[in-house]
């Protein structure tokens, strides 16, 4: 099943409240700092049975393998976590100077960090030289099909089989295919 929704909910009439009844799944920016453990608290306990809560982020990643990359990966991913079963996906932008020797290094580190606090679904954008590595190890390109899931974020043309999310801006009339909970189907 394709979860669709919007990149944050800020703005939406009636806030967060009119939001989860429309829609089912919510992607938030996590791209200037990680969400407060009260914060996600907050949501979870507004947020519906079966509702999904995404992230992007995280500009402090650097890609390169460190002590402090290892720490900030770890605090991502361990917030993240707090949405319990209400987790969706993580979707991490990679810059296009990373390397594909250093992306390598990089998906060592994560892979450290997810035995130590658990797997995560996650979904990299990332240019093309650093796909087959992403496909080597199993990961989500966004955008692809043939993952675990699909994580798509304004697509353009039909939309593909499979399962997954998809997010459009708020301020984008966005794709025909995004339809609120709200909307009833005229055929």
């Amino acid at each position: 099943m394709l979860l669709k929704g919007l990149k944050g909910y800020r703005g939406y009439p009636g806030g967060f409240k009119a939001y989860r009844q429309a829609f089912p799944t919510v992607e938030l920016s996590w791209w200037h700092r990680v969400g407060d453990p009260k914060a996600i608290g907050r949501l979870r306990a507004l947020a519906p049975p079966g509702f999904r809560f995404s992230v992007f982020g995280h500009k402090h990643l650097t890609f390169r393998p460190s002590g402090e990359e290892r720490r900030v990966l770890r605090r991502f991913l361990r917030r993240f976590r707090l949405f319990g079963n209400q987790r969706g996906a993580v979707r991490l932008w990679v810059p296009e100077e990373v390397t594909p020797e250093a992306f390598r290094e990089w998906l060592d580190l994560l892979e450290e960090v997810e035995e130590e606090v658990g797997p995560m679904p996650l979904a990299f954008q990332a240019a093309e030289p650093l796909r087959p590595l992403l496909r080597a190890r199993g990961r989500v390109v966004v955008n692809e099909p043939g993952g675990a899931f699909l994580y798509l974020v304004d697509p353009e043309g039909p939309l593909p089989e499979g399962e997954g999310y998809l997010y459009v801006s708020p301020s984008q009339p966005g794709p025909s295919v995004l339809h609120s909970r709200a909307e009833v189907d005229p055929d």
